[in-house]
C-alpha cells in the first residue's frame, strides 16, 4: 500500500512539473521612426531580461519575432546608415512586458522607436595654412593644404563633395550680416554664405575613400616646396588641387603648374563669382567648409537666385549655401582681432573656434582622437601608440594622449573627435603630418 501511495505521490509530481511547464509566447518587434514602421532588413535587435540575451535580425519589413516565456525584457537597436556623405546613428530600447493574453490569442506588436543623430562620414582632419619661415626669415604660405578624412568603418563616395569657405575671411572686413540675440541673421534663413568661389571635383572622377582614410588636397601649389623652403612641405603627392587658371583663379604664387604626379584629372574646377586672382585661404580667419550639395553644383552656382551681394561690387557676394549641404566646417581666428569675434557658423554646424597666435610657424591644425571610439575598434589593441608629445603647446594638446600618426603607421585605425566644436576637437599640431 504504501508503494502504491508513493507511485501516486510520483505522478502527481511529475503532472505538477509538467503543468510549469512555461508557456512560450510569441513577441514581435517592429523598427519605428517618427512613428510610422522603419522597413530596414539585416538589422540586429537584442531581446534581453535577467536570464536570457536573443538577438535576431529584421527582415525587409524591419520586423524580428522573438519565443520568449512570460517576464520582463528589454528590446534594443543601434546601428549606423550612411546617406550621401552623411552617418546616421540610429538607436533605441523599448521595455517588453510579455504575459500570456490566453489561447488563440496574439501577443501586439511591439514598436522599437528609433532616434537619428547625424554626424558626417568625411571631416576635416588637419588643416595646414600658415605658413612658415624661408632661409631669410621671411613668411612663405603659398603651400597651404587640407586633408579630408573618412572617420568611419563604411566606404564614402565622395565624388560630390565641394570645398567652400565660409564669410568673413578678412578680420579687417566688416560684417555685412546682422546678429541678433546672438543669432546670425543668415542661420535664420538656413544658409551659410560662401565666399569668392566653391570647388569641386571634375565630372566623371570617382573619389571613393575607404573607411578610416584620407585624401589631400592641395590648396596652393601641388609641386614640392621642400626644394625651395626646406621648412615647408611636399605637396607634389597631393591626391588633388585647387587648379583652374580659366576660372579667374590665375595668381602664379597661388597656382604654379602641379607635379607631373598629380593627374590632370585631379585638378579641381570651380567658377569665380568674388574678387581677386586667388581663391582666399587666410591663415588667420579661415572657415573652410566641407559640402555636400543635392543638385549639380554647376547649376548652382549659374543660378543669381542662390546668390547674396552685401556690396557694391562681388567682394560681398556670396552664395547661399544650404546648412544641410554642410558636411563639416571649422572657425580659425585672428588672436589679434580676439575682441571682434562672431560665431560665422551656425550652431549647428558648429559652437567654437581656435585662434591662429601665430604664422609662419610652420604648424598646422590637427583634430584630436576620440580615444573611446578608437580603442573600441578590433584590431587596433598593440597597435595604438600612447604618450603623444607632437602638440605645440603642451597645455593645448589631443586629451587622448593617442599618437595618432604614430598609431596609423603601426596599422590602428583612428577615429577623430567630431563633437561640432572646433575648440574641443582640434589642436596646434608642432609639424604638419605631412612633413612627419
Amino acid at each position: 500500500m504504501r508503494k502504491f501511495l508513493l507511485m501516486l505521490g510520483l505522478v502527481a509530481l511529475v503532472a505538477v512539473s509538467c503543468d510549469k511547464d512555461p508557456v512560450m509566447i510569441e513577441v514581435p518587434v517592429q523598427l519605428a521612426m517618427d512613428g510610422n514602421p522603419f522597413a530596414v532588413e539585416g538589422v540586429t535587435v537584442t531581446l534581453t531580461s535577467a536570464t536570457a540575451n536573443l538577438e535576431a535580425k529584421t527582415d525587409a519589413s524591419g520586423k524580428v519575432t522573438f519565443t520568449v516565456p512570460v517576464g520582463n525584457y528589454t528590446a534594443s537597436a543601434s546601428f549606423k546608415k550612411a546617406e550621401a556623405g552623411i552617418q546616421l546613428n540610429y538607436n533605441g530600447t523599448a521595455a517588453v512586458n510579455v504575459v500570456d493574453l490566453g489561447k488563440g490569442s496574439t501577443f501586439p506588436a511591439v514598436s522599437l522607436a528609433l532616434t537619428a543623430s547625424k554626424s558626417s562620414q568625411l571631416i576635416i582632419k588637419e588643416v595646414y595654412n600658415g605658413g612658415c619661415l624661408d632661409a631669410a626669415g621671411k613668411l612663405y604660405q603659398y603651400d597651404k593644404y587640407i586633408i579630408v578624412y573618412n572617420n568611419s568603418d563604411t566606404e564614402v563616395d565622395a565624388s560630390k563633395m565641394c570645398l567652400a569657405m565660409a564669410q568673413i575671411s578678412n578680420m579687417t572686413s566688416v560684417n555685412k550680416y546682422v546678429i541678433t540675440d546672438g543669432v546670425i541673421e543668415y542661420e535664420k534663413e538656413g544658409w551659410v554664405p560662401a565666399s569668392y568661389g566653391i570647388w569641386w571635383f571634375q565630372d566623371g572622377v570617382s573619389v571613393k575613400i575607404a573607411p578610416y582614410s584620407q585624401i589631400v588636397i592641395s590648396i596652393n601649389g601641388a609641386i614640392d616646396h621642400t626644394a625651395t623652403y626646406p621648412n615647408s612641405v611636399n605637396l607634389s603627392n597631393a591626391d588633388y588641387v585647387l587648379y583652374d587658371l580659366e576660372s579667374g583663379f590665375s595668381a602664379p604664387a597661388h597656382y604654379p603648374a602641379p607635379a607631373a604626379s598629380v593627374p590632370t584629372n585631379h585638378y579641381m574646377k570651380t567658377v569665380e563669382y568674388g574678387m581677386g586672382t586667388a581663391w582666399v585661404f587666410p591663415n588667420k580667419s579661415a572657415v573652410p567648409m566641407l559640402i555636400m550639395p543635392d543638385q549639380d553644383i554647376k547649376a548652382f552656382v549659374a543660378n543669381p537666385a542662390n546668390f547674396d551681394n552685401r556690396g557694391t561690387n562681388n567682394s560681398s557676394n556670396y552664395a547661399k549655401v544650404p546648412i544641410s549641404w554642410v558636411l563639416d566646417a571649422m572657425e580659425i581666428w585672428s588672436a589679434a582681432d580676439e575682441t571682434k569675434y562672431f560665431r560665422r557658423l551656425p550652431g549647428v554646424i558648429d559652437n567654437g573656434y581656435v585662434v591662429m597666435e601665430t604664422s609662419g610657424t610652420g604648424h598646422s591644425w590637427y583634430r584630436n582622437v576620440d580615444k573611446a571610439a578608437t580603442e573600441a575598434i578590433e584590431g587596433n589593441a598593440g597597435k595604438l601608440v600612447y604618450n603623444y608629445a607632437g602638440a605645440a603647446n603642451a597645455d593645448a594638446t589631443d586629451p587622448s594622449g593617442i599618437d595618432a600618426e604614430a598609431s596609423i603607421a603601426a596599422g590602428a585605425k583612428i577615429v577623430y573627435a567630431d563633437s561640432n566644436n572646433t575648440a574641443k576637437d582640434f589642436h596646434f599640431r608642432n609639424v604638419p603630418s605631412l612633413k612627419k
